[in-house]
């Protein structure tokens, strides 16, 4: 992929207004890291984030599940309060079978924290309650013989659904999932008036919408939490942290990948003579080269302060160094111009190694490190493998 060319890099400080404001809405309604995007979808939420929004859903789904695998059977003592001994038997075996179900449920969560899991279990969690609120309505002859507790049943459901940080599209599959069984319940129930059953669907549509809200601004508030703990502010790649999270996961699924280490030659030079504004701008500049000439795939974070590292999945050691190699002639080719307006060429030492399974991920960082360090000793701007 083609760099960038520096002269379409800008700093805001060289900026018109009116084109920041262009620019800014630009990156709003693009597709890439967009936010209205990522409230709908989560197709382009990172690994990490995924894996921490469902350990995030997976702890509420399991006290969910638990509470109400309690409470369900519990409730049927006022069932033989109110309702006939016979109906209130039928009532309790749809409740048992309910909160077994549940109990399975919190189980499963209990034992995996599988994100494929956890999506299923929360789309059963609100479908079979919405089938055991269809099931139960059918036993009673007319809605005025039916509790308020069972009427109001789907409009709980839906509060509930407010807890979890759900996209859009997730958000939306769930009330659907409520909705069917709520419908078939009015239509069963329907006796030619319109304005009851208009109440009932806007009642159900009230609901559905604040839950919507409730968990879109959820969602949006743990995104935003964790751009805060885990992004560089200024390259906007993931820290160390993060990084090293994502490696042990690589690690559970991959047999093969390549490490990259990127360090910056004379950096510090850079700073005290042009300031540190312009060693910004050129740690952007760097980060942005090495973006645009990896995958999306591919892993790249800022190792700290001049280090960059990027893990490549299903890449060996020889790709690796291509894709080096490449990365380094483009940084070396583009010109950054200082607030002078001199023109400056910055290079990068750069060491490769490949994952050897099994090893310990301290064994392949010392390695990289050391290769990136014969880089320097051997004169900077250059690629350094252990590849005989």
């Amino acid at each position: 992929m083609e760099p960038t060319p520096l002269s379409d890099v800008y700093t805001e400080q060289s900026e018109p207004l009116t084109l920041l404001k262009k620019l800014k809405l630009q990156t709003y309604f693009s597709l890439e890291n967009n936010p209205l995007i990522e409230l709908v979808s989560s197709n382009t939420h990172s690994v990490d984030f995924t894996h921490k929004r469902s350990e995030y859903i997976r702890g509420r789904l399991w006290i969910m599940c638990m509470f109400f695998a309690f409470s369900v059977p519990a409730f049927s003592f006022f069932d033989f309060l109110t309702l006939d001994y016979q109906h209130a038997e039928i009532l309790l075996v749809a409740r048992l079978t309910l909160s077994i179900s549940l109990f399975i449920m919190a189980y499963r969560v209990k034992r995996s924290s599988s994100v494929s899991l956890i999506k299923h279990v929360i789309a059963l969690s609100f479908f079979l309650p919405a089938l055991f609120y269809f099931s139960i309505m059918f036993t009673f002859s007319s809605l005025q013989d039916v509790p308020l507790i069972f009427t109001m049943m789907p409009y709980l459901i839906l509060a509930m659904i407010g807890l979890f940080p759900l996209t859009i599209r997730g958000g939306v599959i769930l009330i659907s999932l409520i909705f069917m069984p709520f419908m078939l319940v009015q239509v069963h129930f329907f006796q030619g008036d319109y304005w009851q059953l208009f109440n009932a669907v806007w009642l159900f549509i009230l609901f559905a919408g604040i839950s919507l809200w409730l968990q879109i601004a959820q969602l949006s508030m743990l995104m935003n939490l964790y751009r805060e703990s885990t992004i560089d502010p200024l390259t906007k790649l993931i820290n160390r942290r993060v990084m090293l999270r994502r490696i042990d996961m690589l690690k559970a699924h991959a047999t093969r990948f390549s490490v990259v280490m990127f360090d910056l030659d004379r950096f510090k030079r850079i700073n005290d003579t042009y300031g540190h504004l312009a060693g910004d701008k050129v740690l952007k500049v760097a980060s942005n080269i090495i973006k645009k000439n990896l995958t999306r795939s591919d892993i790249v974070a800022r190792y700290g302060g001049e280090e960059f590292v990027a893990i490549l999945p299903s890449t060996s050691a020889i790709e690796a160094i291509k894709k080096a190699e490449l990365i380094a002639s483009s940084l070396k080719a583009s010109k950054i111009t200082m607030s002078n307006n001199e023109e400056i060429t910055v290079t990068s030492s750069i060491g490769v190694t490949a994952y050897q399974q099994g090893e310990a991920i301290e064994a392949l960082f010392k390695r990289v490190d050391d290769l990136l360090y014969d880089a320097k000793e051997l004169g900077r701007d250059r690629v350094v493998s252990d590849i005989n």
